[in-house]
């Protein structure tokens, strides 16, 4: 019986556990380019938007700026702070990050730095890219944590760079 008792245990434990694989829908990610002409154009002021996918967030004076992941900054006016409005909304691809000093914001576009001076003076509110430093960054990993792959690599045009990651269901193998 004492040599049987293994046998037993490993047949038990083939039928209890399963060794298929499954197939399932799964959250994955994909690339999202952008040529680096249209990248460094694309930095400018634009009517509110709605809060999706808030990053960091940044006080100064009476605003509030709220980084909306890989898609720029949100600038919230607070002079009446039972009153918060969304005021403007400042595009910056593959903006992950931002800091401030004094007027102007730092902020990563894809993997440039750009330094923003803002003028919230007047109404409505400007922004002028006053510096860029081009490729400061490493290319964005994917929220899961992986880069880009041989595959999705071949598809891209020359020089485009890596914006942000967009969500999209496929079957995946786990």
């Amino acid at each position: 019986m004492k040599k049987l008792f293994p046998y037993l245990l490993l047949l038990f434990l083939f039928f209890t556990v399963n060794a298929g694989f499954d197939i399932a829908p799964q959250e994955s990610f994909r690339p999202v380019f952008m040529q680096r002409a249209e990248l460094e154009k694309n930095i400018a002021i634009e009517s509110p938007r709605s809060i999706k996918s808030p990053g960091k967030i940044y006080l100064k004076d009476h605003l509030i700026f709220i980084n909306e992941k890989y898609k720029g900054i949100h600038v919230i006016d607070n002079s009446n702070p039972e009153n918060p409005q969304n005021a403007a909304f400042i595009r910056v691809d593959g903006c992950i990050d931002i800091a401030m000093k004094d007027r102007v914001i730092y902020a990563d576009n894809a993997v440039d730095l750009v330094a923003l001076k803002l003028n919230y003076d007047e109404s409505p509110v400007s922004v002028q890219v006053v510096k860029r430093v081009k490729n400061v960054f490493p290319e964005l990993l994917s929220p899961e944590g992986r880069g880009v792959s041989w595959q999705e690599r071949q598809a891209v045009p020359e020089g485009a760079i890596l914006v942000r990651w967009e969500k999209s269901k496929e079957n995946v193998i786990r």
